[in-house]
């Protein structure tokens, strides 16, 4: 395979790549954020 064919190739692969890791994203909540209990307020008391 020539090498000018191999680097289309590849240049496209990347491209394809990097167009699918920039698409809309809005769908994509999170909900273990919000329900996450180690990450509640225990009013501040601190031991020590």
């Amino acid at each position: 395979m020539s090498k000018k064919v191999l680097y289309s190739l590849l240049t496209g692969v990347l491209t394809i790549g990097v167009l699918a890791a920039c698409g809309d994203a809005e769908d994509m909540d999170d909900p273990g954020m919000e329900e996450d209990p180690g990450m509640e307020d225990d009013g501040g008391d601190m031991e020590g």
